[in-house]
């Protein structure tokens, strides 16, 4: 099995986990062998142990091949925004299942927690990883994602596996990418005459990822696997593991937050660290992830 070294994906940055986390379940539905590790060098990198692959480079050509693929634009494509009324979703959801397109169907499970409404606008809420709001559609921005892959090809793999993140593409990050944060105390002008910018690869994968992260709701509030509540905030928190897994052991870990535990147990499942990242909220409805810290003892599940 080779083992495909990705040193521009962190395990400590909340897109570079997240990104990671994609690469594995796309590699994996070609090369069930795939397997998923992370190495401490300066910090922690992505391996990829694949079957399949036998160089980086013939990675890099399957991923600019899989971003011009049709599936894409049905996961993409099905509505203006995830936001809609909870009949309208499930009637989607429904002709998804009838046609049998498990990939639709996964990430319009991804997208929003059936049975969590919004008590005042009716619509179906959407996971926490929605952090866009007034002109900005999420489902808008990543067709402007996926358009930008499709135009520049390699390059924009390249730049999200190999690094180094130069941020060239006028897109904008959803709010996943700490180093996209326009702060106003922090610039030379207004963020709002600057450009959004982020890493289009890098966000294809880790939207590639949302199926890991399922929205549920609970007596009509969503909550989204992956992230905790802590003195009133929300944090997305996620594990760094050294011993190679494949998809339904990540799959497992995530959901079930095997790796929340401590010491001894935490060792016997090879993780190495833990991190988390807060969900910053701000204006009507914005949110941001701010950059990740190691994640304290837990004190107790998302509420």
């Amino acid at each position: 099995m080779a083992e495909l070294t990705c040193p521009a994906l962190l395990g400590s940055h909340p897109l570079g986990a997240l990104a990671s986390f994609g690469l594995l379940r796309l590699v994996a539905a070609s090369d069930p062998g795939a397997r998923l590790h992370f190495t401490l060098t300066d910090d922690w990198v992505a391996v990829l142990g694949s079957t399949r692959y036998a160089t980086l480079d013939a990675l890099i050509e399957h991923l600019s091949e899989w971003a011009i693929s049709a599936p894409l634009d049905r996961i993409f494509g099905w509505a203006d925004d995830v936001r809609m009324p909870s009949p309208q979703y499930r009637a989607l959801l429904d002709d998804a299942v009838a046609h049998g397109d498990s990939d639709l169907v996964a990430f319009l499970c991804a997208f929003a927690a059936d049975g969590a409404i919004d008590g005042s606008k009716k619509q179906i809420k959407p996971s926490a990883f929605y952090m866009v709001s007034g002109q900005q559609s999420f489902l808008g921005g990543a067709r402007n994602i996926l358009s930008q892959c499709r135009a520049q090809g390699r390059q924009v793999f390249e730049e999200a596996l190999v690094g180094p993140w130069r941020y060239a593409t006028r897109e904008h990050s959803l709010g996943w990418d700490p180093g996209t944060e326009r702060l106003y105390a922090l610039r030379h002008r207004a963020p709002t005459a600057e450009k959004p910018c982020c890493i289009a690869g890098a966000m294809l994968l880790g939207l590639w990822a949302l199926p890991l992260f399922p929205p549920v709701s609970e007596r009509g509030r969503e909550r989204t696997i992956g992230f905790v509540r802590d003195g009133g905030e929300r944090h997305f928190s996620w594990p760094v593991f050294t011993s190679a897994i494949g998809i339904d052991e990540l799959r497992s870990l995530l959901q079930t937050r095997q790796w929340s535990a401590r010491g001894e147990a935490q060792r016997r499942s090879g993780i190495a660290a833990v991190y988390r990242s807060r969900r910053s909220e701000f204006g009507q409805g914005y949110a941001v992830l701010r950059a990740a810290q190691p994640e304290p003892a837990p004190r107790g599940r998302d509420r």
